[in-house]
């Protein structure tokens, strides 16, 4: 319901609000889980596979939301546009098949297809195009690869940092979209440090290979 919201904002040319029914979308991915345990929805409703419709509203909040956004926000020039949108949907699509999503110790395989977040961070900085279509197609390609991404809630290393540095990255987020189009520069560095920080332990991971010891929930 938020995804369709947030694509009706899109539409009707209101960036703001379909930046604020994402982050919506992505506190609800961050609870849904827990709540359908602690309710014991899978006794409750046998016939249906929470992992499935997880995955389906995933796909709709994480990639088909965030690259109508793009698009209609002019995130690429028009003759790159309907290139990367469609070369996001194919390899995310891809990245949602796949058969094992994570490592044992909770790591995700390839870029997980989290445009929900990279989207708003391109409107918020005003990056140029030409950045966002270097950006884009090199997530995409990370995308279908074998490189490791934290999971911020479920990595067991640094992760109180990491969920200090996600609760920011979406606070920011949201008081920036709030004060668009104003740019407050604390801001502004939040959401640059945020990606940045994410980027190095991916690559200190891809450096440092499989940990010996894999510690499990």
């Amino acid at each position: 319901l938020l995804g369709a919201a947030g694509l009706e904002a899109v539409v009707r040319g209101h960036p703001r609000t379909a930046i604020v029914y994402l982050i919506a979308a992505m506190i609800v991915d961050g609870i849904d889980g827990p709540i359908a345990r602690a309710a014991k929805v899978q006794d409750a409703l046998p016939g249906m596979d929470g992992n499935i419709l997880d995955l389906v509203v995933d796909y709709l909040t994480c990639v088909v939301l965030p690259v109508a956004f793009m698009a209609y926000f002019h995130a690429f020039p028009s003759g790159w546009t309907v290139i990367l949108c469609a070369l996001i949907l194919f390899t995310a699509v891809l990245w949602f098949a796949r058969t094992e999503l994570m490592t044992e110790d909770h790591w995700f395989r390839g870029f997980p297809a989290i445009w929900n977040l990279v989207a708003p961070t391109f409107f918020l900085l005003r990056s140029p195009q030409w950045v966002n279509i270097v950006v884009t197609i090199a997530l995409c390609a990370l995308t279908l690869s074998e490189v490791k991404f934290v999971h911020p809630m479920q990595v067991r290393e640094r992760r109180v940092m990491n969920i200090v540095v996600t609760s920011l990255w979406l606070i920011a987020m949201l008081w920036q979209t709030l004060a668009w189009p104003t740019e407050i520069l604390p801001l502004q560095i939040v959401l640059l440090a945020a990606p940045a920080w994410f980027a190095f332990i991916t690559v200190e991971r891809t450096v440092r290979g499989n940990p010996r010891h894999v510690e499990m929930e």
